[in-house]
């Protein structure tokens, strides 16, 4: 005979598992036994065992399951949780499980340290948690391989993933605020030998760069691309591997031409940082929401700068190059190594050399290395500043490339990429080995951070 509550359940009870989950499983505690560390749940299906064993491990307690009808169960957690004033988002409460307490104090120390990605990996004999700041991974938490299964699960649910898949990668997003600061958190799983490997990248908003000088370029550089990112229309391409600064350089052009005169457009995946006074869309391959799908309809929104995240693939660039030709400014990014091989990348993408040559106003490479500290001045040892590491915050090394007539004839001629480069030196680019060895004359770096990013 399917359970009646009779009377709310206490409001610690209500607290032992979040509301999403409830919602999301149709699950609602009714009893807690704390001496017999014992919670009594109602459900439509008791026999779901791989569902009561997650609930375990998200309360941190042995689980009863107990029948119960989804339309009472559904009206008992709109009734009495919506009615306890001490359930917090996130399902962060007072008083919570061991799991829930471990990674909310993993993830406010990485927020306030500075981390940029949290990655919690499972092993044979051991749960390791490592935090990447300044670009280096280093082991910030050795737990045991028990607690595994209890914090993934624990993660899932505040990303609101589903936390009985674990065969499939999955990618959710947590928004945390521990009443200090408060961060958006990319979550990634994946599936592995031991388990699922949840990488969590940290957004910070406050750490949105507002200034190039900041981001480590230097005064005559930023001239150069200031002139450029105020032409009506044309290309600017940011060029660089994964993990190199592209979106945050490409965040900090936009505020750098923002008004309200402006019709400035973007297409992200994901965005990252919200911007005010630009509208912002996220592509969606799930619903065929892509680059290229994006792309075309933005250009019937009247837009008068286009921000693409990354040219991946031969529609999408073709549609931002004849942007860039029909009085559109269009910023976007490519992997490459230097800026000169992105002119060929776009042409092996079959757009043809005369529309490149035309359509691309400037092309920035860039790369990061790790700042040295300001308080050592690289010495390390007891630094409180840099925690002994001698580096301290992250600058860019940026490579320029301004597309004049000599450079365009040269593309219309097929020229390689050696060539094109070669000329650009000519005409008077610094290459990213040059602004290296700039930087490291002026103590921002050091020679083994820039011969680590860049080849001479």
């Amino acid at each position: 005979m399917p359970f009646v509550l009779k009377t709310p359940p206490p409001g610690k009870c209500l607290r032992t598992l979040p509301r999403e989950l409830m919602e999301r499983y149709c699950v609602f505690p009714v009893a807690l036994d704390e001496t017999a560390n014992r919670l009594s749940v109602a459900m439509p299906d008791i026999y779901d065992y791989d569902l009561v064993a997650d609930l375990q491990m998200a309360s941190g307690m042995l689980v009863v399951p107990v029948e119960a009808d989804t339309s009472n169960i559904l009206e008992w957690i709109a009734t009495f949780v919506e009615k306890d004033s001490k359930f917090k988002a996130n399902g962060r409460q007072a008083g919570s499980s061991p799991v829930i307490r471990l990674v909310d104090e993993i993830i406010q120390e990485a927020m306030h340290s500075g981390v940029s990605d949290i990655h919690f990996e499972p092993g044979e004999r051991s749960y390791n948690v490592r935090f990447r700041k300044d670009g280096v991974l280093h082991l910030a938490r050795r737990l045991h391989v028990r607690q595994a299964a209890e914090v993934t699960s624990r993660l899932k649910i505040m990303a609101s993933i589903d936390i009985a898949e674990k065969r499939r990668p999955q990618d959710g997003r947590i928004h945390f605020d521990d009443g200090s600061k408060a961060v958006d958190i990319r979550v990634s799983a994946l599936p592995t030998d031991y388990g699922q490997k949840m990488v969590l990248r940290l957004l910070d908003k406050g750490q949105i760069i507002h200034r190039l000088d900041s981001l480590g370029m230097q005064e005559k550089d930023i001239a150069q691309v200031d002139a450029e990112i105020r032409k009506p229309y044309g290309m600017f391409l940011i060029t660089g591997p994964t993990g190199s600064g592209k979106t945050t350089t490409l965040y900090t052009l936009l505020q750098m031409i923002r008004s309200p005169e402006l019709n400035i457009s973007t297409i992200e995946e994901p965005i990252e940082y919200k911007l005010e006074g630009i509208t912002q869309t996220a592509v969606n391959p799930k619903i065929d929401l892509t680059f290229a799908a994006a792309l075309r309809t933005l250009l019937r929104q009247d837009p008068d700068v286009i921000m693409v995240g990354e040219i991946r693939d031969s529609e999408t660039a073709e549609l931002a190059i004849r942007a860039a030709l029909t009085g559109h400014l269009v910023f976007s990014t490519l992997h490459t190594n230097d800026a000169a091989s992105a002119i060929v990348r776009l042409t092996d993408m079959g757009i043809e050399p005369f529309l490149v040559a035309s359509a691309v106003n400037c092309i920035v490479a860039q790369r990061l290395v790790r700042r040295t500290c300001p308080k050592c001045g690289g010495k390390g040892g007891n630094c409180l500043n840099c925690g002994g590491s001698g580096f301290h915050g992250r600058l860019g090394l940026y490579e320029i490339l301004r597309l004049g007539e000599p450079l365009r004839e040269m593309i219309h001629a097929r020229k390689s990429v050696s060539e094109l480069k070669q000329k650009a030196i000519e005409l008077g680019m610094k290459t990213l080995a040059d602004d290296g060895h700039e930087k490291i004359a002026l103590g921002l770096t050091t020679e083994a951070e820039v011969a680590s990013e860049v080849v001479a």
